[in-house]
């Protein structure tokens, strides 16, 4: 009696992209690392893991700053009192102190050319990661072919599982590049601030693109041509 082949291909499954809401607004976002394949609810959960904790220390001289205003506000309190309580005045002077070493972010840092210049550069690197991406699972669906699966039901159900999982891949790839949008604005900010005429690439041009291929040419093409100018920023 024959037994029925059972399917090697196992589907991929869905992803979510998780997020932590901090101060200001301000709001994390998992990045998913391409280089590893298909991104993973997993990975990247551990990716938000691992920008949360610089991004925490960055609030330091907020804190600190609240600090002051926390003690000014104790201090003066006591001020007003009858006699006038001056217990609170060290306590101000301490956590200003503190706050002193935070008060050079309110002057532009000599390094801000380097700074931008190496971000700009990380950036490019990534898209070109992310192209690669796209351009493998691009490769690996036109290498499917249907046709020579038929008459057998088996191939046939191995090869539409390896083309779902190319889709879902793609889709997958194009989700988790969305967080990347609010930290490109950020950039370009740093980018207006310093003086520079560098504008970064557009991810929508990619992500909502109906022609992926020639979106990735565009986009190639774009990179090549902002390396060579971020290669002649000064630093």
């Amino acid at each position: 009696m024959a037994t029925a082949t059972q399917n090697p291909c196992s589907s991929l499954g869905s992803i979510s992209i998780p997020s932590v809401n901090l101060l200001m607004g301000i709001q994390l976002q998992a990045i998913a690392d391409f280089s590893q394949g298909p991104p993973t609810n997993c990975a990247l959960l551990t990716s938000l893991m691992v920008q949360l904790t610089p991004t925490l220390a960055g609030f330091t001289c907020i804190f600190k700053l609240l600090a002051v205003v926390g003690a000014l506000q104790q201090a003066l309190g006591g001020l007003t009192k009858v006699p006038p309580d001056f217990s609170g005045i060290p306590k101000v002077l301490s956590a200003i102190g503190e706050m002193t070493e935070c008060l050079d972010i309110l002057i532009p840092p000599l390094g801000l050319f380097l700074m931008i210049k190496d971000i700009l550069l990380l950036i490019i690197e990534y898209l070109k990661c992310f192209l690669d991406a796209i351009k493998s699972i691009i490769d690996f669906q036109v290498g499917i072919d249907l046709s020579v699966a038929q008459g057998n039901p088996d191939l046939l159900a191995s090869l539409q599982c390896a083309s779902g999982n190319a889709d879902a891949a793609m889709a997958q790839l194009m989700l988790a590049v969305g967080p990347i949008g609010p930290l490109f604005s950020l950039v370009q900010t740093f980018i207006g601030f310093a003086g520079l005429s560098i504008q970064l690439p557009s991810l929508s041009a990619i992500t909502g693109a109906s022609n992926v291929v020639e979106a990735v040419n565009q986009m190639d093409a774009m990179l090549a041509e902002m390396q060579q100018i971020v290669a002649a920023i000064p630093g």
